[in-house]
């Protein structure tokens, strides 16, 4: 039986995005595993994609947590470190708990066992210090797949540096 292949404009794709997924949402606390912040996962799904999303200076995590819900709705675990949230930010600390998130996703069954991540499938997402942060973080090695910036902002390390590799 040939599968029907359903190709949809970008207008068409970004207006069936902008709504909530057809999955329901779990919400977890990193916490328990030794890392503050917050975990957000569809109901069940085994071999899912996974983001680690890193904050902007001086913003709270629950700052983000309509994002990572909606991400979660669309099959992807999304997690998020509340880490270095003062005013004296290291980028490079927050690109290593990034990195911690993501082994934490891939390295635990989440919710009550039913929800697992492809370690192959893993991505970086940030917002300001925390886009510059996941870029840090992405040239570490070659285990993650994506990078995802939003109003990223430079770091020291230099994130731009950084992004060559």
């Amino acid at each position: 039986m040939a599968r029907r292949v359903i190709t949809l404009t970008a207008k068409q794709a970004l207006e069936q995005l902008s709504r909530p997924g057809p999955h329901s949402v779990l919400r977890g606390d990193l916490a328990l595993v030794g890392l503050p912040g917050v975990i957000f996962t569809p109901q069940s799904g085994l071999g899912l994609p996974a983001v680690a999303f890193g904050h902007g200076w001086m913003q709270p995590v629950r700052r983000y947590h309509g994002l990572l819900r909606h991400l979660a709705s669309w099959g992807v675990v999304a997690a998020a470190p509340a880490v270095e949230r003062g005013p004296l930010l290291s980028s490079r600390v927050l690109a290593a708990n990034l990195l911690t998130t993501l082994d934490i996703c891939t390295g635990v069954r989440l919710g009550s066992g039913d929800i697992s991540v492809d370690p192959a499938r893993v991505a970086l997402a940030g917002h300001s210090m925390g886009g510059g942060a996941a870029v840090l973080a992405a040239s570490e090695g070659d285990r993650v797949r994506a990078v995802v910036t939003l109003a990223a902002t430079e770091t020291r390390p230099s994130a731009l540096d950084a992004a060559r590799n």
